[in-house]
């Protein structure tokens, strides 16, 4: 079975992208296949943060330029891939959840709740970073990543996001 790879953008990175979206192009889709996604900055250099709807599983990419923007589905696709494989997910169910996002849609933001959480790691990422002191994102990139998904959410059952995505992956592969 195949899905679509939707990515809900906010407004600030719609703008960014260049595109339209509206309500009515969201799909009816699997939540384990949606992922909210928003810009920021961080130093006046441009980051943007994905979180899958279903288990808060997030990454950032980043720094980005403008035409890295027109390649922003494939960066997405890439992000997740890395990131679980960091993660110490066996390369083969990363390989089928991939393989099952045939096509990529945009839509707008749906769920305020996953905003929220967004914003609560951008403000944790930004204040280890001020802590640190330092000027780039970039250079620590790979080990905030693995940090914010061991940032407890109360949401979910297993508590912490990349639990959440590798019992999901596991339940999503076995069927």
């Amino acid at each position: 079975m195949f899905h679509i790879l939707q990515i809900q953008c906010t407004k600030k990175l719609s703008d960014e992208l260049k595109i339209k979206t509206s309500k009515d192009k969201i799909v009816d889709n699997e939540p384990l296949y949606s992922w909210h996604a928003h810009i920021f900055y961080y130093n006046r250099k441009k980051y943007c943060i994905v979180m899958n709807n279903s288990t808060r599983y997030n990454f950032i990419i980043g720094s980005l330029r403008k035409k890295e923007f027109s390649q922003f589905s494939s960066l997405v696709k890439e992000g997740i891939r890395e990131n679980l494989l960091a993660e110490g997910f066996a390369e083969n169910v990363v390989e089928t959840y991939l393989k099952k996002c045939d096509d990529v849609n945009y839509a707008p933001t749906s769920e305020r709740p996953i905003i929220s959480q967004i914003n609560e790691m951008i403000g944790a990422t930004k204040h280890i970073q001020g802590e640190k002191g330092a000027d780039t994102i970039e250079d620590k990139l790979d080990e905030i990543n693995r940090f914010n998904n061991k940032f407890v959410m109360l949401t979910l059952p297993e508590t912490y996001s990349a639990e959440s995505m590798k019992k999901a992956l596991i339940k999503e592969v076995l069927l």
